[in-house]
This record gives structure tokens, sequence and C-alpha cells, in this order.
């Protein structure tokens, strides 16, 4: 579960009235009764931990789904370092909430949350906070007290001071918890509102123990309570009511009053009992109808992260039921309206939704001029840009819309293909946008596309697809396992979607068009570790899979420098109206594709009409939202009375009929980061060829789309020598260049060798997804050794790419021998790739290990006082380590010693191959180690399955450990000897002689074949007519052949046996003098030859002495 990132607040003033999410406001404006500034919604601080013991990322969403609604909003972090390393991003918040198990704090941390307790934060310890920092002696002072000792039991703690406003509203209430037991009382300043009385003779207290108090800190307030161990108290509305006393009695009396003034102010939530409301999660009773809120009241009620500000930019009337937004290359808003969904189906498709262009031209952030592009539409999904119109998705029809004459109406109707399924109007295409390969991307539900497009019979549904924008050829890519509804990019040209169905992330990592004659297989993988939606409300209404992305609409990434470094090509927005928010993933590598790891919601309202069902980057940079923003989303199973608590009729775009649908309402938002840039682009409308060159450099994706875009459909071939200059000196935008070079049917094999053998992954993975595939490209594919890229991603572009050559018989035989590297065999995309590629099915034979790559495992290499390449490091606490004589071999070991517990180690950092496993060993010696932790062990850090061997305690003679783990995505593993793991310990503990090794397993396949002794003439023939492994092309041999390479007389002289082996293996392991590269431009000859040709051609170049 990762945490929501806490971002300095670099601009301050209010926006208009169309503001939220801001804790401060403009210093001028600060009021008199509010030192520090603050209004609006109460801004706290959540400090939890990644841990289950504890279970902070359980139990923060239902404090934050209680008090969601009262305006007491949470922005959650799980380090220390997050929450307490930046005064400044601290200061922004009116209170700190700490729940978690943090054993220390550095003293700059300290520094940074006492000065805020002492300058007037508020800070709310919750249970086990009070175990929290032993490091620091007076974090005890500052909470109270510390624990001490627990039992567990149901009680009902008493409340002993009911007239403090710390208690207002609060009651005490039963449950099961843990019977804290304190120490290290501080009185000072200190009142106890509520006690755990002894409940029995076994009981840990003999006196009432102090359970819930408050105490004052210089100008701040801490609120304490040992209440909170799981759920049983969590989920409690009470356990939340006497946390909302707390934190609004924590923030100082100023700040409650302005809190109370925004509340009072706002406009208030207004319900009736209406029909017509399904109950599918079996609820005492059916929710209530809330009433629609305008657009200003409906943003106070709803959260965006801590540094980021929520405007508005259109609302009814100006716009109704957004359903898609895109930008022409003047940076104007045009977006897909449509009052006719779900159900007005007309026969003759014609119906009353609109394509609408939304422009603010004074300048004020809000749209002032609405110009209808196109009407008379019925129920329009999507659109997109191309050759100077829009792509519309209308089913059963892709439209092709135009203005010839520059009044912003459309001339031009055209039906690019037909045959998209009218079944079910929310699983139909979708999310259509301009693709890195000049063709149009979309996606599309469960509707389904069955038709004729090219001469050739279609019929795909539920997943991407891609179509040339002239709709004369139509593939689909990647198939989901139910209905699609969101589709992105990032910047490399990664795609990635979702769906409406409890799938809110997939990665798309190979083809369909891979899988020949018919057959299917892998094509896209749900990636989300956890499928949960994080509302602000309970009251949401779904139908299945309760609070889970059961409405996943969309699947846009940060990709602009408009998002705090910690969002850029990471974050991905995914819409969830059915609980009222946007939510967001952590996409990052692992293996040969991405993990999304759940980031909680980005935006989320207690409003119960607002609905996002779209969210894109746009020309600012910002992240732009379409609110849905109706009452009503969900669309079928129809309900009836067994399943919904009512009979309701079906209707024509096969949702549910509902009275309760609304067609007068809609807002499109726009979500700011308070430190972004201002866009250096405002428009490309007129410009000329340096001009959209130049904006291949923007820090914003979409403005390097929309210059490749304009590139392309323009035909501005007087670009070229200037893009092929970009791809070669790489960068920002050489991607966008390739492929505008591509569209231009301008991309020579020069550009593509050096994009193909670039330092830049993307770059390397994109000019191969760019290659032809006749014999020149299959040459230069081989060439560049892509098959054996350090990158795993890139490998499998290189492996998917293999299917489209036209020398099939070339690439299986490639494909074969490639499955035979574990990593490539053991890889789940890659494996599958290679299979479709040729690869047989293999199975993994014995292993050995490799060679040693610790460099100074033994610690006999000195730099100063200490083992050369090794360092200290600190976990928690204290602890001493030094270089020792006391030794297994040699001379000397490293010791670790805590007279305190402390967790405690020293590190050092080796290059790992990714997706290969590894054994890690070392011999330890300990003298009275104790304590909670494992003991003295070996530990791989910064790696996301925190491998960890088993500890040594007590006091043992030398002793051996091990572990094995895979390095995954990880080009380096940190190696640690630790004393501690999984806690803090005591003790002295010796390593020596630690190694790593690599576990090189051999791949077993159903082939065999018996290699005899190499034959020098069939050598020389491979050597000088091989169609790919054509070694004369680049080396000489008296005289004769290439001089790309180096001239290989006398080879066998000058270097052993198993260099020249290895440098036709491995091009890019060994590379001659005077050639280097970061990639030889030779093909791996491993790979390319079978053993007994590899075999006939060192026996050739053997004879070359």
């Amino acid at each position: 579960m990762k945490t929501q990132t806490i971002i300095p607040l670099f601009v301050t003033g209010i926006f208009a009235a169309a503001l939220v999410g801001l804790a401060a406001v403009n210093p001028k404006r600060v009021t008199e009764q509010d030192p520090r500034g603050k209004q609006g919604p109460i801004r706290v601080l959540f400090l939890g931990h990644d841990s289950k013991h504890h279970n902070s990322n359980k139990y923060y969403p239902m404090l934050a789904k209680g008090l969601g609604v009262d305006g007491i909003y949470f922005d959650y972090v799980t380090t220390v370092e997050e929450a307490f390393g930046d005064a400044e991003s601290l200061g922004q918040f009116d209170a700190v909430l700490l729940y978690a198990n943090h054993a220390t704090i550095t003293p700059e941390q300290w520094a940074n949350l006492r000065e805020y307790v002492d300058g007037g934060g508020g800070f709310v310890p919750v249970h086990c906070a009070s175990w929290c920092f032993g490091n620091q002696p007076e974090f005890d002072q500052l909470v109270g007290g510390r624990f001490d000792s627990h039992g567990g039991g149901t009680f009902a703690a008493k409340v002993i001071k009911a007239e403090h406003p710390a208690m207002e509203g609060v009651e005490a209430f039963e449950a099961w918890d843990e019977t804290y037991k304190h120490r290290n009382h501080n009185e000072e300043n200190r009142t106890v509102l509520m006690v755990r009385e002894v409940a029995e003779a076994g009981d840990n207290i003999k006196e009432p123990e102090p359970w819930t108090w408050v105490r004052t800190q210089g100008k701040g307030r801490v609120f304490y309570t040992a209440s909170g161990h799981d759920e049983r108290v969590w989920e409690r509305a009470e356990f939340h009511k006497l946390l909302k006393a707390g934190i609004l009695w924590a923030v100082g009396d100023d700040r409650k009053k302005s809190y109370d003034e925004f509340i009072q102010k706002r406009a208030p939530l207004r319900y009736e009992k209406r029909g017509d409301i399904a109950n599918y999660e079996n609820r005492p009773e059916p929710l209530l109808y809330q009433f629609p809120l305008p657009a200003e009241e409906s943003m106070k009620y709803t959260q965006a992260p801590m540094g980021f500000r929520l405007e508005l930019f259109a609302s009814e009337p100006d716009i109704i039921n957004p359903i898609g937004l895109a930008w022409d290359e003047r940076g104007r808003l045009w977006a897909a309206e449509t009052v006719d969904y779900p159900n007005e189906m007309t026969p003759d498709r014609v119906g009353n939704d609109k394509i609408k262009i939304l422009e603010d031209t004074d300048g004020d952030g809000r749209c002032d001029k609405v110009t209808v592009f196109a009407e008379g539409l019925n129920i329009p999904t999507s659109l997109t840009f191309s050759r100077g119109g829009i792509i519309v998705a209308h089913v059963p029809d892709f439209l092709f819309l135009k203005d010839t004459d520059g009044d912003d109406k459309a001339d031009i109707r055209e039906i690019l293909n037909t045959g998209w399924g009218t079944g079910d109007t929310h699983a139909g295409p979708s999310n259509l946008r301009y693709g890195f390969d000049n063709w149009i991307w979309g996606a599309v539900g469960y509707s389904s596309y069955s038709g004729t497009v090219g001469g050739e019979q279609k019929r795909f549904g539920s997943g991407v697809f891609r179509m040339k924008p002239d709709g004369s050829a139509l593939e689909f890519m990647h198939q989901f396992n139910n209905n699609t509804w969101g589709l992105g990019f990032n910047s490399s040209g990664d795609v990635f979607g979702s769906t409406a169905n409890n799938n809110p992330s997939f990665f798309c990592g190979i083809p369909a068009t891979a899988y020949r004659n018919g057959q299917r297989g892998m094509t896209a993988k749900m990636i989300a570790t956890d499928r949960s939606f994080h509302p602000i409300t309970p009251n949401i209404r779904q139908v299945d899979a309760f609070n889970n992305y059961t409405a996943g609409a969309g699947h846009a990434l940060a990709t602009s420098a408009a998002f705090p470094e910690s969002y850029r090509e990471k974050m991905a927005f995914i819409g969830g109206p059915t609980g009222h928010l946007l939510g967001m993933y952590e996409i990052s590598p692992t293996g040969a594709g991405y993990k999304a790891e759940n980031a909680f919601a980005f935006l989320a309202s207690a409003d119960e009409w607002f609905s996002p069902v779209a969210a894109e980057v746009g020309p600012d940079g910002h992240l732009w939202v379409a609110d849905w923003y109706n009452f009503i989303i969900q669309h079928n199973p129809t309900p009836s009375k067994g399943r919904g608590g009512y009979d309701a009729k079906r209707g024509k775009g096969n949702a549910h009929v509902n009275p309760n649908r609304d067609r007068g309402h809609g807002r499109i938002y726009r979500v700011v980061w308070e430190g972004a840039p201002e866009s250096t682009i405002e428009s490309l409308a007129g410009a000329n060829t340096a001009q959209v060159i130049a904006a291949l450099e923007s820090d914003n994706l979409f403005w390097r789309h929309t210059a490749q875009r304009l590139l392309v459909d323009g035909s501005m071939k007087g670009a070229i020598p200037a893009l092929k200059k970009k791809v070669i000196s790489g960068g920002t935008g050489a991607i966008q260049a390739l492929w505008s070079l591509s569209g231009l049917e301008a991309l020579d094999s020069e550009t593509l060798q050096v994009a193909l053998m670039s330092e830049d992954p993307a770059l390397r993975r994109n000019a191969i997804n760019a290659l032809g595939s006749d014999a020149a490209a299959l040459q230069l594919f081989f060439d560049t050794a892509v098959v054996q890229d350090e990158e795993l991603i890139v490998r499998l572009a290189a492996f998917n790419k293999m299917v489209q050559f036209e020398d099939q018989k070339t690439i299986a035989r490639a494909a074969k021998e490639l499955i035979k590297d574990f990593s490539n065999a053991s890889e789940p995309w890659l494996s599958q790739s290679l299979r479709n590629a040729g690869a047989g099915p293999v199975k993994r034979g014995p292993s050995k290990l490799g060679k040693e790559l610790l460099a100074n495992g033994s610690f006999e290499n000195l730099s100063g006082d200490f083992a050369s390449g090794w360092r200290g490091r600190s976990f928690r606490g204290t602890a001493q380590h030094e270089l020792a004589d006391v030794a297994r071999t040699g001379k000397h070991s490293v010791g670790i010693s805590a007279d305190t517990a402390a967790e405690w180690g020293i590190t050092i950092d080796v290059p790992v191959d990714m997706n290969s496993e590894y054994e890690l060993s070392a011999w330890v010696k300990t003298e009275e180690v104790g304590g909670g932790g494992r003991g003295a062990l070996l530990y791989v850090s910064a790696h996301p399955d925190a491998p960890g061997s088993t500890g040594v305690k007590g006091t043992q003679d030398w002793t051996q450990i091990k572990l094995r783990f895979n390095s995954g995505s990880q080009k380096v593993a940190s190696i640690n000897c630790l004393l501690g793991g999984w806690g803090i310990s005591t003790g002295k503990a010796w390593w020596d002689d630690v190694s790593l090794r690599k576990v090189e397993y051999e791949t077993i396949a159903d082939e065999k074949s018996d290699v005899t002794a190499g034959d020098v003439a069939r050598g020389l023939k491979i050597f000088k007519t091989h169609a790919i492994a054509n070694c004369a092309r680049c080396h000489a041999v008296n005289g004769e052949g290439g001089a790309i390479g180096p001239a290989l007389d006398g080879i066998a002289t000058r270097k052993q046996e198993d260099y020249i082996l290895e440098s036709l293996v491995d091009p890019g392991a060994a590379i001659a003098e005077g050639f280097q590269g970061q990639v030889s431009p030779m093909p791996p000859m491993g790979v390319l030859l079978t053993k007994q040709e590899l075999a006939d051609v060192m026996a050739y170049l053997m004879t070359l002495k």
C-alpha cells in the first residue's frame, strides 16, 4: 500500500471561490482570530506504517470515511521522513495523528515535530504511538507517557472529565482492545479525561489507568488515547467521535473557530426518502436521495491532496454529463457531452448530444466561451484529434468530423468504420487517443466490435485496440478480462488500462497480434496489488465487490512537470465514480512489466453526486477531471426485489431505467499543484516547422504528442533533418522525433541503429517497435543485440518484435536459444513472448553457483581504518561497528556491538543482473546477542521483497547463514550484515567471508543436440556467408572483409579462447579497444547459431594465429 505524498505549498493564494484542498491562505489575508492563517476543512497528517500489526493501511480509510463529511481530511504517509523530514510541509497541517510502531526518530525529524507542536500545531498520538521513538526520551514527555505493557479484553473506558471540550459529543463504548499500561508519565499541563478501571484480579493495573488525556506543549496541544488496537475499535462510530473531538481540540480555539465558520457557511447536504434507489448492499434501509449542490458548494465537500488545489473550469449549463475530454493544438478543451446516456438510444442515431469547445478567453481560469462543434449526436463516448479534425466514438460507427471554413462547426462528417456493438452503452468504445505509433488507440468493453475493415473480418471485445487514423486498418491489441473503460500511456509509450469491474490497473505486455493462427494467450495482466478504493463518506452504492473499483474509468498517468517529482511517470489516476472519488495507483517496474500499488484517493468527496468518469493531463500540465455529477451511476444489473430491493425495468442501453438519473448537471475541474511551473507553450496553431520541433522539448507529454501529430498530419518533410538530429542526440522528445520520422516514412537504418543503441531504454524499445519486418530490419535487430538487453522490458519489446519478421526460420532458432537463458525462461512475459516466436517448452535443470561478486567479502582490503567498499548503516538505535581481529579466515572480520537495543549494519552495493537468482552467504560469530530482532543476519535492503536470512542469537561460534533471492527489477543489490532485523537486538556479532554468487540454472529444452568437435571449413563458410551471423560483413581477415569492427588476424594469439567465445555469445560483454560503446553493433552468435555452428566458428577463429 503506497502513501500519499506530502507536497510543500509554494503558492498559497485563494483562486476565486473555486478552491479546495488548501490548509493555508495568502499571508496578507490572515484573519485576526486565526494567527496561523488556516481556514476551511481541518487538515490532518496521518502517520502510519506498512505493517499488518496495528494495520494503519486498513484503519486510516475507516477514519477518513467516518469524518470526511465533517470536513476533517487526512493525508496519509507511512514513513517518519515523509511526515517530519520537511518543516515547511509539516507546517501546512492543522494536526498530526500518529498511529504506528516507529522505533526511532532522527534529531532533525524530532526538532521539526517538536517545533511544530511548540508553535501551535496539534498532535494526536493514538494507541501504539506511545511506544514510538524510544531513542528520544523527550518524546514521552511530549505525549504525556510511554507504553509499558498490555493484556487484552473487552471493556469500556470511563469518562471522568465529560465537561472538557475535548470530550464534546464523546460517549463511552465497549469494545475489545489491548489493555495498555503506561510509564514515564508527564503530568505537567496534563488532564486525564478517561481511565481504564481495574477489571479483575489478574489485570495488569491495580488502580485506574489514565487512558485518554490532553496536555499543552508550548502553543500547541496534545490529545492522546490508548484505544485503537484493531478494527474492533477503528470501525466504531464512537471511536471516530472520540478522535474528532480530540482533533478539534488539538488544533486550537482559533482554528476550530474558523473551521466552525466554514461548516456553518457551506451549504448543508439535504436528503429525502425516494423510491428507485437500489440497495444491493442489503442495508436496513436504502440510502436517502441527496439533492445536488452548486459546483462551488460541492467543492467544499471535496478533498484534494495537501499542496494541490481544485479549480472549477466549467459547470452546468455550459457542460452537462461530460464523458470525454481532449484538447486541440490551440490548447482549447473539447468535451463530449451526452444527456442521452445511458438509455436514449435512437434508431437513426440522431439525438441530443454534442461536442463542445470550452474556452477561457480572459485568463481567469474559468470557461467563458462555449462553441457547439457538432450536435445531433446520440451517446458519443470519446473523441480525439487526427488529420485536422476529430474522431468520435459513436456506435455503431466511428465518425470523422472536420471544420473546413474556420467557424468551429463541423462541415465534414464521414464514417471511418462500423461494427461497434450497441448492446450496452457503458460497454462500448472509449478513451480514444493518438498513439506513439501514429495510430489511434482506444478501449472497448463487452459490447465488442464485429465488422469488416480492409477486407478482413474482425471480432473482439473487452480490451485495447488500435486503428489507422483513416479507419483503413483495425487491430485488437490487448485482451482484458471484462468491461474495459480505461487506457493510458506513460512517456515511454507503455500501455496501461483499467476495467469497470474490479480491475483498476492493467499492463499491456504482449500484443494480441503476436499469437498466430487465431491462438489466444496472455496479452495484458491486472497489476494492481490491491483493488480497494477509499471514499470519505459511508454513503456509497455499489452492485458487488463492495469497496472496490466496480466502475473504474480511465488510466491517465502524471506525464508532465506540473506534478511533483514523486508523481511523475509513477502515479496513475483511475475514476471511481461509485465511491465519489478519483483514485491513484503508483506504477513501478517489476520484471519485464509493472506493478501498481494502491496510493489511496487523489480526489474524494462527501458529495454523493461527485462522479469522476475521466481524468487527463491537459496542455497546462495539470490534471483535468470530468465530473459526471449524478446521483445515479449504476448501470446494470437491473434491480429486482431479490437483488436491489425493487423491480426496475431495463432500458435500450441495457441500463436500468431510473427517474433519479440526472440530465442537467456536469462539471469539469482542474487540479493544480501549487509548485507547478508555468507551461511554456500555449498554442501550436499556425506554428512553423521550427516551432513545432521545439515543442518536442516540452516537459508535458501532451505537447510532445501534439507536435508529433502535427508533423505527421501536416506531412512536414522539411523537419526530417532536425528530427534525425533529435533522435541521435537523445533526451526529451527523441521518442516523438523517432515516430515522427516513421510517420513521415523517413526513418532510415542509420538513425534507427543509433536509437537501438541509445543509453535511454525507452528510446531503445520504441526503436524496436519502429523497425520494419524485412531482411535489412532483421539484420539491424540482431546487430544491435537488443535480445540481450540488460533491461528486461527492452527485451520484452525485442521478443514481441520477433514474430513480425519475415524470416521466421531464423527467429524460431533464436527463440529456442534465448529461452535457455533462465532469466528469460523464468519471467512470465519474456517466456510467453519467446514461445510466441517459436521457442518450445523448457524446464529448469540443475544449478551451480557462478563467480564471486563481492570484491571484499573477507574484509581484508582496507580503506583507512575500515574495510574498503563497506560503510556503516543505522536503521534505528545506537550501535558501533569496527574492523575486528577476530577472523574465521585471513586477518579481519567486521564486528557490530549494541549495548542498548538497536538495528545496525554495514552495507555494500553490488551490481546484479535483472530477474536473476543469487545466493548470499556469510559466517557469523555471536556473543550474548538477544532482544526482539532476529539477531545477527544477512539482509538485502532496497528490495521490494526485503530478503533476509535466519538470524543467529545467543553466544555461538562461527556459523554459516545463507539466503537466496531474485533480483527482479533491481540492477544493484544492497547487501547488509545486520544486527537486529525485523526488530532490535543487543549484544555483539562478527561477520566474515561474505559471499554473493549468481545461481546459474541449466535450462532443459525438449530438443537435444549432439555437438561434435568444431569443423574449420564449416566455420569459415558461416563466417563468410551466413545470412545474419556473417562475421565478414564487419571484420576483416587477411585484408578481406568489413572495417566496422576490429580485424581478426592473429585473434587466437592475442586473446584467450574463453574471451573469444564470450565475445561471440554476448557481444556487449567484452568490446575491443577503440570500439567501446554501450552495445556492440554485432549480433549475438549464441542466439543465432546452433551449438554445433558455434563450435565450428570457434574452430575457424582459433586458426587465426
